[in-house]
């Protein structure tokens, strides 16, 4: 079946029955092929296996080197990755592993017993971090340290390989600064970073289109997003991390929201390149028992003219939100679509699990929330996805499986 636009998505019933059910993907199997896709990549762009270069290695890097180093230990692993070893890194570790004696679990190596002047003076990632470099930091840093850290937030850029979608948004947001419709301002706050939103960073335009689960550690938010260059490159950065280049980009900015103008009205068809929304999944933190016994698969799925903290802020007095605060989960950037529709779709294609609960709200009233559902997350990603991909009309959820199937023709 031929890709389809959201308007004909939209116009379809989403209606059938299953036909083939979506196999199941072994997720150790699948962590372990992207972990390996992630250092064979690295091999593509540098010429070097990690922690092999001239140079001394960045954080990143180093993190290549040991998930590697944990890789090669590993049988199972060695198994899954067998054919796909393109640069020959798995080379004659079968026969090293072999000729090790072996007391441990199946699927692991055990190696010789070390003295603690040897562990310590070994590259073991046990005794390693993500942050280990934090032994070569001085109370300056030098310039070169400067160069080694903007390069690493660089390494993580890849080719978008459907630009053509956020292109538009690129060119609508640049003749908006032109006309005077959008200001760039300076960054002040980690909280201005959301799906949807501009930044200036050394020159390039940034556009957030999704952002992870935030997790609050002392008091500061982090997540994973999905960034989008306006050179048609991006990246999967921390929040916080984007948030420090902007504070050390002298000339990192925010690109504001448009001061006139309908950006978030109803959608021209003939308009393109403007951000509609954000569509957004959330958890309930609620201390009523019947709510919280569902926990780990209850979620809410809704969408936003505005910005998913402005949503969610009032939460405890809104019956939609159960009378409870919410913890974000996905956001994801809408854009040339209507927000409505987009919500609509989604809950229809999520019927069946629609949870049926009713609430008293601030008033006494009693209210019946339509927007709370029974299932696993990684299934409201993949309609989230489909749904941009122009494909989600192939397939419907099954619910007794709590899996996505393929429908019937």
């Amino acid at each position: 079946m031929p890709k389809m636009s959201l308007d004909d998505i939209f116009d379809d019933e989403l209606v059938g029955e299953v036909e083939v059910k979506v196999k199941e993907v072994d997720p150790e199997a699948t962590r372990i092929l992207s972990s390996f896709e992630e250092i064979n990549r690295f091999i593509d762009r540098y010429g070097h296996v990690p922690g092999a270069g001239a140079v001394k290695p960045s954080v990143s890097e180093r993190n290549l080197q040991l998930r590697l180093k944990g890789l090669l230990k590993d049988r199972n692993a060695l198994e899954i990755l067998a054919s796909h070893d393109r640069h020959n890194l798995l080379k004659d570790v079968e026969k090293k592993n072999a000729e090790v004696p072996s007391v441990g679990s199946p699927g692991e190596v055990e190696f010789p017993a070390m003295s603690l002047d040897e562990i310590l003076d070994s590259d073991d990632e046990l005794l390693s971090t993500e942050s280990d470099d934090i032994f070569n930091i001085k109370n300056v840093p030098t310039s070169e340290q400067k160069k080694v850290s903007k390069a690493d937030w660089k390494s993580e850029r890849i080719k978008c390989e459907d630009f053509d979608k956020f292109e538009p948004l690129f060119d609508e947001c640049m003749k908006d600064l032109k006309s005077g419709r959008r200001k760039a301002i300076e960054f002040q706050k980690e909280q201005e970073i959301q799906a949807g939103e501009f930044f200036i960073l050394n020159g390039v335009t940034v556009f957030v289109a999704e952002v992870g689960e935030t997790q609050i550690r002392n008091g500061k938010k982090n997540a994973r997003l999905r960034v989008i260059f306006d050179n048609g490159m991006e990246g999967n950065n921390l929040l916080r991390s984007l948030a420090t280049e902007l504070y050390k980009d002298p000339n990192g900015r925010r690109i504001s929201s448009p001061v006139s103008g309908p950006l978030f009205e109803d959608v021209d068809d003939t308009e393109k390149g403007v951000l509609t929304g954000v569509v957004y999944v959330v958890r309930s933190l609620s201390n009523d028992p019947s709510i919280k016994a569902l926990d780990g698969n209850l979620f809410k799925i809704g969408v936003t003219k505005g910005t998913l903290e402005d949503r969610i802020r009032n939460a405890v007095e809104d019956p939609t939100f159960l009378m409870a605060p919410v913890h974000p989960l996905r956001s994801f950037a809408l854009m040339d679509v209507d927000p409505i529709k987009v919500e609509n779709l989604l809950h229809r294609f999520f019927s069946e699990a629609r949870l049926d609960i009713e609430i008293q709200d601030r008033f006494g009233r009693f209210v019946k929330p339509r927007e709370w559902f029974l299932l696993p997350l990684p299934v409201v990603e993949k309609a989230i996805r489909l749904l941009f991909a122009g494909t989600i009309v192939d397939y419907e959820y099954d619910p007794g499986n709590g899996v996505i199937v393929l429908r019937k023709t």
